[in-house]
């Protein structure tokens, strides 16, 4: 995440030399162009292409008195809400204009997101725009994070399901909690999620390290169904088969049974 303001300020689009000068400008103004270069190490050379700039965005001014000119920041909060509303204002306008030159592919795309963030901020955005049904599974680790987005959901008459392998609070959903051992789930390298929204779109994650996780988002029809079938018939795996008893392992082909581990486990063991 990024912490500076500078490298926050070339994320909306201006260069490092101009985010340096506005935020010189904010700590000390009006000054000359001469002294806006040394305080903001924004070369002289430079400066004045800078001010310019600055000026033609909106987030700076030119003052002129007995001669000399000097410059001033626009305030922080006014030029930003400026900043908002044009950026607002032109991703509607976009977004009705190619409305029209989008056509309807026959590909399913599967989108791989990369960081941790971003796949928070993904999955944050569909359970935001569910409508009718959330199927989630989780590690508890994943859980705080996702808790208010899933609680406001709830709030909306979306039905929510959650997966996870211990308790959870979360009022009015369905928690079905899978006791899995550790060998099982280092097995799982971490995985975060498995999220399907409505039955139309399925974010799978995975945290590799701490410092590293990978997720894929598709809405292709045959694994979403894949995904929610998963999620659903699985958790009924360990009941069927110690109805069956002795027969399940009589009925599962031996090289088969990895595939049914975790269920098996508690089995096989006893």
């Amino acid at each position: 995440m990024l912490s500076n303001p500078v490298d926050r300020l070339t994320r909306i689009g201006f260069s490092e030399y101009e985010a340096k000068a506005y935020m010189a400008l904010l700590r000390k103004s009006p000054v000359s162009g001469y002294e806006l270069s040394k305080v903001s190490g924004v070369p002289r050379s430079m400066i004045y292409e800078v001010l310019g700039k600055l000026t033609a965005r909106g987030a700076a001014m030119t003052l002129r008195k007995e001669g000399s000119t000097k410059y001033a920041p626009v305030p922080a909060a006014e030029f930003l809400d400026q900043l908002h509303r044009e950026h607002e204002e032109l991703v509607i306008s976009l977004k009705d204009d190619l409305a029209v030159l989008n056509s309807v592919s026959d590909l399913d795309y599967v989108w791989n997101i990369e960081g941790h963030d971003n796949i928070i901020a993904k999955a944050k955005e569909m359970i935001g725009q569910a409508e009718s049904c959330i199927y989630l599974a989780l590690l508890p680790i994943t859980y705080p994070v996702l808790r208010p987005v899933l609680e406001k959901a709830i709030g909306q008459g979306v039905r929510v399901v959650l997966y996870t392998t211990s308790s959870l609070d979360l009022p009015d959903a369905r928690v079905v909690v899978a006791h899995v051992s550790e060998v099982i789930l280092g097995r799982a390298r971490g995985l975060g999620l498995v999220l399907v929204i409505d039955g139309e779109e399925v974010l799978i994650g995975e945290w590799l390290t701490a410092n590293q996780a990978r997720a894929s988002w598709t809405s292709s029809p045959l694994l979403v169904f894949i995904a929610e079938h998963h999620l659903r018939t699985d958790l009924y795996l360990p009941q069927i088969l110690a109805l069956l008893g002795d027969r399940a392992l009589d009925l599962i082909q031996e090289e088969d049974r990895e595939l049914f581990a975790r269920a098996l486990e508690s089995h096989i063991n006893s």
